[in-house]
């Protein structure tokens, strides 16, 4: 009898395990990710969105009057090579940049989405979060 119910507890348990798991990865298509130290974040956006986001998109977000701006780079493939670009310079604070897109094919194609903080031609502490097309 205790047997059963410690095999019970280890599948229910296992079972609560997959569905975090497996929900985690459904969010993360679409996904906002903050600058080094705050001040701002950068948007991806994998497919259009309900208020009129278009897909496959990157946008950056200044939200702090720090001398810093928010820039957005977009490396599709992983490959190294930055293919798309938005930035926050020469706008003051609480300013979101428009969004950047174009059909990324196929589905599925790996992207890396680099948030970083820029002052002039400085760029301060890159930070970046990986997602799919």
């Amino acid at each position: 009898m205790r047997r059963t119910k410690i095999r019970t507890a280890g599948v229910l348990l296992g079972a609560f395990a997959l569905v975090v798991t497996t929900s985690g990865v459904a969010n993360a298509a679409s996904f906002s990710y903050g600058a080094y130290e705050g001040g701002g974040w950068g948007s991806w956006q994998q497919d259009p969105g309900s208020d009129g986001e278009p897909g496959d998109s990157i946008q950056a977000c200044d939200v702090k009057a720090d001398g810093w701006g928010i820039e957005v780079r977009l490396d599709i493939g992983r490959d190294g090579d930055i293919d798309r670009k938005v930035s926050t310079r020469g706008h003051p604070a609480d300013y979101c940049s428009g969004w950047a897109s174009g059909d990324i094919t196929p589905e599925g194609t790996p992207v890396r989405v680099w948030v970083v903080k820029v002052n002039g031609s400085t760029d301060y502490h890159p930070v970046y979060k990986d997602g799919t097309a």
